[in-house]
């Protein structure tokens, strides 16, 4: 066993909270949490550091320090937990510590996951983190969603279509993000049962966010390799609705409007699975999205690599 496997570290890090009386968030127990995941994280040998790294360290010590909160008087005041979780992550953001920022925002995810009565008054610290500078940051606190979709997930699907509305990117991204088919989360790779999560992507499926439209592309393409036939039938209904006729240059985005062509540019990101990896579904891509993005489409550019016509 690597001697930084999950179960060693959180084996070492229940014995660092064995050194502490009370877990009260001051600076003084920030700064040895801080030094505690900087110990752990140069424990990882170098051969291992491209599969592990600062957020497996903070993912894994959040949920043993986490283990060490519930078991405090502490732990039943909602307010000693928010502050504890912001206190830690603004400790870090001053300390330019973001294995610490990490680590508050696991703990916040832990706290959803195990309280999820409380889901409503986390949703503050969620849309804020989910807003910050750093895409890191906005990528972990996609954590705090999956907790909430495993455990409350009609009210965490109504927070997201909430999101869908909102004037920030950020959090109209992360409303999709959060979807992406994650095995942690069973039912969202299953036909039979994601309705929801399309018709979230759905009302995104033309945003105007490069940054929002990408993944809802990304989501698609992954679920298109659980459920390719229902996938395609869906961005072929987005065709017809939105009168948009099909040819062999539909793919290039000539004569579409903008809508139109964020669109075209959406369903052209999903298909990039089915367009390299299913052959047998060719003929019903060709009939979304022409004969030129089966001969021509480049994933990397996400857009036509077709060659010039000489004379």
């Amino acid at each position: 066993m690597s001697n930084s496997s999950a179960k060693l570290v959180q084996k070492r890090t229940l014995e660092f909270c064995a050194t502490f009386d009370k877990f009260y968030p001051n600076i003084a127990l920030f700064e040895e949490i801080t030094k505690f995941l900087n110990k752990e994280y140069n424990i990882i040998p170098t051969r291992e550091r491209i599969g592990k790294g600062i957020k497996f360290i903070a993912k894994h010590v959040a949920k043993s320090i986490f283990q060490c909160l519930k078991k405090s008087e502490e732990y039943r005041d909602k307010e000693f937990i928010i502050n504890f979780i912001d206190s830690g992550f603004i400790y870090g953001e001053s300390e330019k510590s973001f294995i610490m920022q990490h680590f508050a925002l696991h703990i916040l995810a832990e706290f959803i996951f195990y309280k999820p009565g409380k889901f409503d008054d986390m949703v503050p610290l969620v849309e804020n983190y989910a807003c910050h500078e750093d895409w890191s940051v906005r990528e972990t606190t996609a954590d705090s969603i999956i907790s909430g979709l495993q455990k409350i997930p009609e009210e965490t699907l109504k927070l997201l279509l909430k999101w869908t509305k909102n004037e920030d990117e950020n959090l109209r991204r992360i409303a999709s993000e959060s979807l992406r088919p994650h095995s942690a989360i069973k039912w969202l790779r299953d036909s039979t049962k994601n309705d929801q999560i399309l018709e979230i992507l759905t009302v995104l499926r033309e945003d105007k966010s490069i940054y929002v439209r990408k993944s809802v592309g990304n989501n698609l393409k992954d679920l298109t390799k659980y459920m390719p036939e229902k996938i395609l039938k869906l961005v072929e209904s987005w065709i017809d609705e939105a009168n948009i006729e099909v040819h062999d240059e539909l793919a290039m985005e000539l004569g579409l409007n903008k809508k139109e062509k964020r669109l075209i540019w959406t369903i052209k990101h999903a298909m990039r699975w089915i367009k390299n990896r299913v052959p047998e579904l060719h003929p019903k891509l060709e009939k979304i999205l022409g004969k030129n993005y089966l001969l021509y489409f480049n994933e990397k550019r996400n857009r036509l690599a077709k060659p010039v016509k000489k004379d």
